[in-house]
């Protein structure tokens, strides 16, 4: 079950746990926020672009009704943890992880049939080329923002909903590209590492074909002064 410098880490929800590679890219609190707010009925097809080591996957298999999650990853080492993952939990019959590249995602699931589609993508621009796993993962080296976001609307039935966690310094462009892209912004949760510190990252929810309407939600705080989980992160972590 467990390659070279691989380890088992307890999600603290369900009794889930995933396989992670010591070194290599780990999933981040981004990734948790963001399976707390995505929405799947139990006749739905959820999809993940860029799934990684499966970690929204397998948390939406269990926090939603979802009928079946799909997680596409480019990466082959982590499209393999990733599937791994899913036997670790059982969840096999739910979840299927897909290689692939996320930009084709339309042509081998079918387009316009897909109910939900959620992602954290890479963050930054690209600054310049690197076949490392982490920069890959952080950065748009091999699909930037608004590829993601064509890719998504392809995917999309309409009415289809969309979600997303991204840095806040990129808001301007999320919303300018979900628009191009025929998805509309429909809610946005502002987070807060702290509530002395700035926002520094939003999840934004859309909707295929939606009518302009975004409601701005309170921020999320994630520590409080204590540099403890806040009540809210608390319920978001299972601790509460």
């Amino acid at each position: 079950m467990l390659a070279d410098n691989e380890k088992i880490e307890d999600l603290m929800y369900k009794g889930l746990k995933i396989i992670q590679r010591k070194g290599g890219y780990c999933f981040t609190q981004d990734s948790i926020l963001l399976s707390h707010f995505v929405k799947a009925g139990a006749k739905e097809t959820l999809v993940d672009l860029g799934t990684g080591s499966g970690v929204i996957a397998i948390l939406a298999a269990k926090k939603t009704q979802g009928k079946q999650v799909i997680g596409i990853e480019l990466q082959e080492r982590l499209a393999d943890m990733a599937s791994r993952s899913v036997a670790l939990n059982g969840l096999g019959a739910q979840v299927k992880i897909i290689k692939g590249d996320i930009r084709q995602a339309h042509t081998f699931l079918s387009e316009g049939s897909i109910d939900a589609v959620c992602t954290n993508p890479p963050y930054m621009p690209k600054k310049r080329d690197s076949q490392s796993e982490i920069d890959i993962c952080k950065n748009e080296i091999t699909i930037t923002l608004q590829e993601v976001l064509q890719s998504a609307s392809k995917l999309l039935r309409y009415g289809g909903r969309f979600y997303m966690v991204h840095r806040a310094d990129r808001l301007a462009d999320i919303i300018a590209f979900m628009r191009a892209e025929g998805i509309e912004p429909k809610r946005l949760i502002p987070i807060q590492p702290t509530a002395q510190k700035g926002i520094d990252t939003v999840i934004i929810e859309g909707k295929k074909g939606g009518k302009p309407s975004l409601i701005f939600c309170p921020p999320l705080i994630v520590y409080d002064a204590s540099g403890e989980l806040a009540s809210y992160a608390r319920k978001i972590y299972n601790l509460e």
